[in-house]
């Protein structure tokens, strides 16, 4: 029995209150993310690692009718079933469930699930999420950022937790495996609550001082679409399958 069958089994439940289930909060968060990046409401929509379903939730909550869901986490899946309605969801592998499903999402998401895939996982995802799109079908994807002040304790503050990605190699590997139409930026959200202000404010200069050191050690070369310095702690990048 390797690790993942231990610790996916019962997922969430083993980090305690480390991962509490609090649509309301994630439900801001995804708005600061999300809520302008354009998307047909009749878009078939896949989240890859849907684990609870608030994301999933929340897209229902904006109108998007044709959404499904894979994880597999059998406690966290089981979870989304007892709250989620009208939502087709899914217990097992992304990969094996993507290889079976060519041409047939014009969206793929995936938040927090890259840095649990080893690099061959990971490439074998980005091709399997590049075939199951439609022609023109976006690839979200939202990860920690491995040059971020502090990544190590995002990266081994999960023993799950295979490799970390920074804005450079994401789109490195995401050209790689077919993708063009990249944007990749830094994510920091903090709450609108009087402590998330007082964070946001509170690290300003520690990710300015950050972004600074990485300019000095990798020169002022910059791609178009990504966001080469960015120190924030989360990394989110929007990519298409030609049409």
């Amino acid at each position: 029995m390797s690790y993942r069958d231990i610790l996916y089994a019962n997922y969430s439940a083993s980090f305690g209150e480390g991962k509490a289930f609090d649509p309301a909060v994630q439900f801001a968060h995804y708005e600061a993310v999300y809520g302008r990046l354009a998307m047909n409401k009749d878009a078939a929509v896949l989240d890859a690692g849907c684990g609870k379903g608030e994301w999933l939730a929340w897209m229902k909550q904006q109108g998007f009718t044709q959404l499904s869901g894979v994880d597999a986490s059998v406690s966290d899946l089981h979870h989304s079933q007892g709250w989620l309605q009208g939502v087709e969801l899914h217990q097992g592998d992304a990969h094996s469930f993507l290889r079976s499903r060519a041409t047939t999402f014009d969206l793929i998401h995936g938040k927090d699930v890259a840095e649990h895939m080893s690099k061959d996982e990971f490439i074998s995802f980005l091709q399997l999420a590049h075939q199951a799109l439609k022609p023109g079908g976006q690839l979200w994807l939202m990860t920690f950022n491995a040059q971020a002040p502090l990544a190590s304790a995002t990266r081994y503050g999960d023993f799950t937790h295979e490799i970390g990605l920074t804005p450079r190699s994401l789109a490195q590997c995401l050209r790689a495996c077919g993708y063009e139409h990249l944007q990749v930026r830094g994510v920091h959200y903090c709450s609108a609550s009087l402590s998330g202000r007082l964070r946001w404010l509170l690290s300003q200069p520690v990710l300015m001082a950050a972004r600074l050191m990485l300019k000095l050690r990798h020169g002022t070369g910059t791609e178009e679409g990504i966001d080469t310095f960015a120190s924030h702690p989360d990394i989110f990048c929007a990519a298409r399958k030609s049409a």
